[in-house]
């Protein structure tokens, strides 16, 4: 009998805790704030930099992922099946200027320790570099770095304690339009991420 009492209280509270879990996964998407990135562009470059809401595609396998973020106008993605969007040719704005997105395991997609990870594959690389902005969270890291003064790099990583995998968020600014880091990495930090295992 206590046996049977113990599980009719249990078993009700199962559905209430997938609600929950969704409601706190709700909770959790980023609001993406496009005026807000827009303000941080600079004066000289506001004309060819403007940030609208956007979908990014990634097909991963046999499913597609969709980034949303606030990313410039009139960008497009150069391969498709990959999340990474750059200006047109025309723009002016850098050869190798580009803003993308993404996911990494750095190996199996089990749960693990994403910090070291992330610092690891993400960023030990701009080690060399003149850092802009570097900042830690327990579960995010931020770096804007200056190379040769000709080149800047925004990265961002964040994850969730026990995921299976952390996103990554990465711009690579040519010179024209390298005092723009501000706005690139407040954009990379409100993503919303759909359709990932």
């Amino acid at each position: 009998m206590k046996q049977a009492l113990v599980l009719a209280l249990v078993v009700p509270l199962l559905p209430a805790c997938g609600k929950a879990d969704k409601a706190d996964k709700a909770k959790a998407a980023p609001a993406i704030d496009v005026a807000a990135v827009n303000a941080l562009v600079p004066a000289d470059l506001k004309a060819k930099l403007v940030f609208d809401k956007t979908d990014i595609v990634e097909e991963r396998g046999k499913h597609t992922v969709t980034y949303t973020m606030a990313a410039p106008k009139g960008w497009a993605s150069k391969m498709k099946g990959f999340a990474s969007l750059h200006p047109a040719d025309d723009a002016n704005l850098g050869f190798f200027t580009e803003l993308s997105v993404g996911s990494n395991c750095d190996g199996t997609c089990e749960p693990k320790e994403w910090g070291p990870v992330a610092d690891k594959v993400n960023f030990k690389q701009f080690a060399a570099d003149k850092v802009i902005k570097n900042e830690t969270t327990p579960n995010s890291r931020l770096l804007i770095a200056s190379r040769d003064d000709k080149t800047t790099f925004v990265v961002y990583a964040w994850w969730e304690k026990g995921a299976r995998r952390y996103n990554t968020c990465t711009a690579t600014l040519d010179e024209a339009v390298k005092t723009a880091g501000d706005a690139f990495a407040k954009a990379c930090q409100a993503v919303s991420v759909t359709g990932d295992d």
